[in-house]
């Protein structure tokens, strides 16, 4: 009888949401396996490769034992496990690395949205010190190997350069994309026993209930106005939780430092919920250990400040509803992903 409950639940949580973001969110618009279309169509596999070749290579370091992989780990779906990131020369940084899973998507980058393309974030660590060497220096090691050499003319017809290693990594990273986990399934085909009652009930908490939906889209909009083919769980926007916020003020103050609006202090980007369960810790400082303590944060009412947004409010989930959320958040990642 439950099962039967939570089922239609999720039905109607589904059917909701899907009226809410776009008229057709199935068939011929979203293609749950594969790569994508969108990001792939164009992409010269031979720059990819080269940029493959680029974000493993620890040689791109002043001491030559960091990569773009040390902090976007395909262990971890291509984020960090610490909570904040470590520069070449051992300092911490103050933010933890979100993964690059589904990257080619996003209109802005970063925490803080301060790019707008992948190739003006490619070069964003050499430039902040991250890499302990300038791109300059790094392009005068990459010139000193001939296979490197030899890639580069293969992929762009040039030597080595700044903007080479730009465009090499920017290409890479738009062939990340994440595989279908089980909630894609289910929304592209619609049938509740893709997922257990318990997850049921939490999509139905995620649509509904809290909504986590709110922030967290399923199928957000595109800036033209068109809808995305594959379900992103964001809304590329800045809102402010109040992590890290202490004794009056944050740390790191996020969008405001960028913008200087008001509206946006203590504001940090809404992040795909795509393989989450696999990128701990979480939030922008990985305060947050696990997905439990991330319900528990929003369960609360997030942290108050005096910016807080307000879409944040306490949910005053009981026991099985966060056991249920964390579920469904668990559903959204691919156990078999080797990414």
């Amino acid at each position: 009888m439950m099962r039967h409950i939570v089922s239609a639940l999720a039905a109607a949580a589904f059917a909701s949401a899907a009226m809410a973001q776009q008229p057709d969110p199935f068939g011929r618009q979203f293609v749950p396996s594969g790569p994508n279309r969108e990001i792939t169509r164009g992409l010269d596999d031979r720059v990819a490769f080269l940029g493959q070749k680029l974000f493993f290579d620890a040689r791109l370091s002043g001491t030559t034992t960091t990569a773009c992989a040390s902090c976007h780990d395909p262990g971890y779906a291509f984020a960090e496990p610490r909570h904040v990131s470590i520069s070449d020369s051992g300092k911490l940084g103050r933010r933890n690395a979100p993964s690059v899973l589904d990257v080619g998507f996003l209109p802005t980058l970063m925490w803080d949205g301060r790019f707008r393309t992948l190739e003006q974030q490619a070069l964003s660590p050499f430039q902040r010190g991250e890499m302990g060497i300038g791109v300059d220096q790094a392009v005068k090691r990459v010139s000193s190997d001939p296979q490197y050499v030899h890639l580069f003319r293969a992929a762009l017809d040039r030597p080595p350069t700044a903007d080479g290693v730009a465009r090499a990594l920017a290409a890479f990273q738009r062939t990340l994309v994440s595989p279908a986990s089980r909630v894609d399934r289910f929304l592209a085909n619609n049938e509740a026993a893709i997922l257990t009652p318990v997850e049921q009930h939490g999509f139905y908490i995620f649509t509904q209930r809290a909504p986590c939906s709110t922030c967290h889209q399923l199928f957000p909009l595109r800036p033209d106005g068109t809808v995305y083919s594959r379900p992103l769980l964001t809304d590329f926007r800045f809102h402010n939780l109040g992590v890290g916020y202490s004794f009056g003020g944050f740390a790191d103050t996020g969008r405001y430092a960028l913008s200087h609006l008001d509206a946006e202090w203590g504001a940090f980007r809404t992040p795909s919920l795509r393989n989450s369960a696999r990128t701990p810790p979480y939030m922008h400082d990985g305060s947050l250990a696990t997905l439990e303590d991330v319900v528990e944060f929003y369960s609360a009412g997030g942290r108050p400040n005096p910016n807080l947004s307000p879409l944040i409010r306490p949910l005053f989930l009981d026991g099985y509803e966060k056991a249920a959320l964390v579920a469904f958040l668990r559903a959204l990642s691919d156990p078999d992903c080797e990414c």
